[in-house]
Formats: C-alpha cells, structure tokens, sequence
C-alpha cells in the first residue's frame, strides 16, 4: 500500500516537472497562410476594380451584353472586356454612333490565338491589327534578374556557361561571407518584403500625361500589340475625318499598347492588354488610377462576361407573339390544305385477271427460264395419247400415221410429223407454229 502510493507521488511530480519545462521552452508562432482569392474574385477578376471605384464613389453596374447600348445616356462610360462581343456590323454601328455622339467607350481587343483568322469588326474599322510583339524586354528582364550587373556582359559574350560558373561562384562567395558576418535583421526585412510593383524594365513602361498634369505609369503585357500600316511615320492618323492617336513603346514606333479614336464628342479607348485592371494586377504601379482617369465623372457600365437570355426566358417575353405566329401559321396551313377538302371518293372497284392473262404470264416466265421444251412437251402429250400412242412408233408407222393424220387436217404430212415427233423448237416462231399445228390437229380429231 505504502509503494503504490510513493509511485502516484513520482508520476505526479514527472508530469508536474514536464508541463513547466514545456511551458518554459513553448514559442507561440503565428503564420499566415496565402489561401489564394475568395469565391467571389475567382468568380469576377473585376472584383477589386469595383471595390475601387466604389472607394472613389464613381457609379458603376454590370450589364449582360452589347444590346444595353440603347440604353446608354451620351455622358455615359462603356467598358468590354473584349472586342469580339461586337458580333455584327449592326452593334459596330450603334457603338460608333453612340461615341460620336459623346459616349466614351473603353474596349479591350480580342485575343484570338495564333492559328485564328476570325475578323474583328471594330479592329477592321479601324484598321487596326493585334499582332505578337516583342519579347526582348522580357527575356532581357529575366537575365538581368539572375546576373545583375552582368547581364550586359552575357550579351557580349558567347560563352553563357561560362559567365554562369562565374555567377555560381560569386553566389558562393557571398554565401561565405554572409554566414561570417553578423545578422541585420532589418536588412533582411527590406529583403523580404515584397514591393507593390514588379521588378520591369523602365523601358518597358508606358508613361502618360494627362490634361491636369497628372503622370500615370502603366505596364502593358507586350505579348500582344496594335499594329496600323501609317504606325512609326506618324503620331497619329486621319480615318474618315476622325483622329486615330496611338501610344507606342519607347524603343518600338511600330507596336502599340493603346489606341484612341476621337470621333465627334466622344472617345474610343483600345487596349491590347485587359488584365491591366484583373485583380492581381490593378495595384500595380499606376493601374487603378488611369482606371479612374478614364471613367472621369462618367457613369460606367461594365461588360466583363456576356451573357443572353435563355430559350426559356425568351418564350416567357414574348409568349403573346409567339401565340398570335402559331395561330397565323395555323390559319395558312387551313387555306392551303382546303382546296383538298370535299366528298369522299368512291373506292375504284378491284379489277380481276383472265385465265388466258395467267396462261401468258406462266408462258412468258418457262420461256425466259429457258423452259420451252417442257412447255412444249406438256402441250404435245395429250395429242399423242388421242392419237393412241402409247410408246414408241417404228419410222414408217409413225409416217403413215402423219400421212393420215394430214389428210384429215390439210396439214403437210412433215408439219405433222415434227409437230408430233420431232425436237423442241428453239424460236419463238417455230414454237408458236408448232403449238398451232397442235390445236389445229385436236380440232380436226
């Protein structure tokens, strides 16, 4: 009893000795996880655009397709996410008239992949083209990322596995030298934090000046660009007495990012690159505010993912017109099926073969199965047997028997000898001759 007791009072001072030392040497560490977009912005990459215009009190709605043009006031804002939901020359014409007449219209041009040739009516309008632009930057970017000062070195030199053992071993040094120096831990914050803006090429910025005075730097993706035949030779254009103004990269006159078309009152925006205002790209640089720039005080009315109504939506709207095409087509089908209308004919009566139509069709059917000869032999039998014979005749009964035979009818004695014993005919005629010789012969009988 004594030593189950001293062993409860070990265990307790085991588990008391090891909760303090776990609470002594315990660290809360917090860690924030990146779960990525909510539903909502996966579902809407104009999310954070509408959150920001909100934020500026700049009225906005979405719309469902291109017919909310006739509903557009002229000091309203349109914006389509892409250039193809002008599907006919009917909408081109409407979205035109509507900018002239002072709307402002913000399009995004289509992003047909590179083995499609669909034509794009306002690009065709315009006598724009979206071609593949210029990736150097890039690529430039990405090597002087890796090598720094270097790059410029790389370029001029050949031998790039060189200049990256060369790299590799000035990483090594610093390696070193970091792990013998005393930590900076606020050195190690700048590091680690992460800058609004990506790391790009200053040349690869687009930089604008507006009326105000206003500066905006913007980032255009320069896989895709416009391209226009008077692009390089001048800043802009004359088309059908309207002005085409374009915006070019710095060191590529010939490719632009954005296009404007003054007509009338109104502007037309273009723009090669719609993820300028997504949801991981709208805090970038100058983004959002060149968003605003653009909307001004206008109303904007956003176009991001067309939609039309359903066939059942749209028999629903218009169930009365339906009813009243139903009833007309019914009513037509009626005056052009009553000329048929009337009294009731009277079933034509059966008609009913001869015996001698079937006798002709029996003879006709052996005569093309090559059958002549039984047909022949069956009209000759009974003959014989009239004649009383019973089997086989010596030659000169059988040619007394035609002499009499002949005498009675005033057939030729050899006609009634090879009507009577001789071979099968092989014609129509001489078929036809003998079974006449056969009648005539039962008939003299």
């Amino acid at each position: 009893m004594r030593f189950s007791r001293v062993a409860i009072a070990l265990t307790l001072l085991l588990l008391a000795a090891a909760a303090a030392l776990f609470l002594y040497f315990f660290e809360r560490h917090t860690e924030e996880v990146d779960l990525g977009p909510g539903p909502e912005a996966r579902r809407n990459p104009f999310l954070a655009a509408e959150r920001f215009l909100d934020r500026l009190d700049i009225p906005h709605r979405r719309a469902d397709n291109i017919a909310v043009l006739s509903t557009l006031k002229k000091d309203d804002a349109l914006f389509l996410a892409s250039s193809s939901q002008i599907y006919n020359d009917d909408r081109l014409r409407e979205l035109l008239d509507w900018v002239e007449a002072g709307g402002h219209a913000i399009v995004i041009a289509h992003r047909g992949g590179d083995g499609e040739h669909e034509q794009d009516l306002l690009l065709n309008a315009l006598g724009l083209e979206v071609t593949s632009g210029d990736l150097d930057f890039y690529f430039n970017a990405q090597i002087r990322e890796i090598f720094g000062e270097d790059a410029d070195e790389l370029k001029e030199n050949p031998s790039a596995s060189k200049m990256m053992r060369e790299h590799n071993r000035k990483l090594a040094e610093q390696e070193n030298k970091n792990t013998s120096e005393p930590e900076d831990h606020s050195a190690q914050e700048n590091i680690s934090g992460q800058p609004r803006n990506p790391d790009v090429d200053p040349e690869k910025l687009v930089n604008l000046t507006s009326d105000s005075g206003a500066s905006y730097a913007l980032y255009f993706n320069p896989r895709r660009v416009l391209s226009h035949e008077m692009m390089g030779q001048s800043a802009d254009t004359d088309l059908d007495g309207y002005l085409l103004r374009w915006v070019t990269f710095q060191n590529f006159p010939t490719q632009s990012p954005l296009v404007y078309h003054e007509r009338g009152r109104g502007r037309l925006t273009l723009m090669t690159d719609g993820a300028l205002w997504h949801n991981d790209r709208i805090g970038e640089f100058d983004h959002a505010y060149f968003l605003a720039h653009l909307v001004g005080e206008r109303n904007l009315v956003m176009i991001t993912r067309p939609r039309f109504d359903t066939l059942s939506v749209l028999i629903q709207r218009y169930a009365l017109e339906l009813l009243v095409a139903g009833l007309l087509a019914l009513a037509a089908w009626i005056a052009n099926r009553s000329r048929r209308f009337g009294p009731v004919l009277p079933a034509p009566a059966s008609e009913r073969r001869s015996l001698l139509e079937h006798i002709r069709a029996c003879g006709n059917f052996y005569w093309r199965q090559r059958r002549a000869e039984n047909l022949f032999e069956q009209a000759r039998a009974p003959l014989l047997h009239k004649l009383g014979v019973r089997g086989s005749l010596a030659a000169e009964r059988q040619q007394q028997l035609a002499e009499s035979v002949a005498a009675t009818t005033g057939l030729a004695a050899r006609e009634i000898f090879d009507t009577l014993w001789g071979p099968a005919p092989r014609s129509e005629d001489d078929f036809t001759a003998r079974v006449r010789s056969i009648q005539i012969i039962e008939a003299a009988l």
